[in-house]
């Protein structure tokens, strides 16, 4: 699979100017657009997106998923400072002042980020919170990425090929799966008699496990991310 990454990365210099779009979502009692998500080692995070865009703290929901219990707090998000590759977003407790110089934040890359054509999608790779840091699973070039309670799922999609790939919230064992198929708002590869389609259709993304036509499982994202050409 190291090798797919590689290879993903080594032709990404030729994705179109156009670049792409990536639109991120949380389920908090439904489908809401999330300004920053983190598939991190036993939990999910994310925060919601800002009703208004400014330079300025922002009023938003920081939810955490450990399985499929959420805890939801007040935070205030922003403002960014950005140097030397990195972003820095403050993430601040609601009842506490932002500071200039803010202990808790998102960090965010200014390289691989979906401003230029070359990526699909903006690495998120950490939440500092007063519960600890949370390092976030990145896979580059992804077309979507999405944590359930129970998986970590990835897909990339690229000339037709159509690849997934599954963990355990542990970070372990999984599926990896290819010569997919993209249909609309579903995805959906065929293996040794069963069928794993991802539906990405409203209310959210849903990931079903069927067998001779009958659904064996069907999981509901936590947060996702989707990737699509502008």
């Amino acid at each position: 699979m190291k090798l797919l990454w590689l290879s993903l990365l080594a032709v990404s210099s030729l994705a179109s100017a156009r670049g792409y779009e990536m639109k991120s979502y949380l389920n908090l009692n439904g489908l809401r657009p999330a300004a920053f998500w983190c598939d991190a080692p036993g939990r999910v995070l994310a925060v919601t997106q800002p009703e208004t865009m400014a330079d300025t703290a922002q009023p938003v929901k920081l939810v955490q998923w450990t399985g499929s219990q959420a805890s939801v707090q007040n935070y205030q998000l922003g403002p960014a400072e950005a140097g030397a590759g990195n972003v820095y977003t403050a993430l601040t407790p609601a009842d506490q002042q932002v500071s200039q110089s803010p202990k808790y934040y998102v960090h965010s890359s200014n390289v691989e980020n979906v401003n230029d054509p070359a990526y699909r999608m903006t690495n998120v790779s950490e939440f500092k919170l007063p519960a600890g840091n949370f390092k976030c699973l990145y896979k580059p070039n992804a077309a979507f990425i999405g944590a359930t309670a129970r998986h970590s799922i990835t897909v990339w999609e690229y000339q037709g090929k159509v690849t997934y790939s599954s963990s355990n919230r542990t970070g372990q064992g999984g599926v990896y799966l290819t010569g997919g198929k993209h249909t609309g708002d579903e995805y959906r590869w065929t293996k040794n008699g069963y069928t794993y389609a991802l539906n990405l259709g409203d209310p959210g993304a849903s990931l079903s496990v069927l067998r001779g036509g009958k659904l064996l499982s069907q999981e509901a994202f936590e947060a996702y991310s989707v990737s699509v050409r502008k």
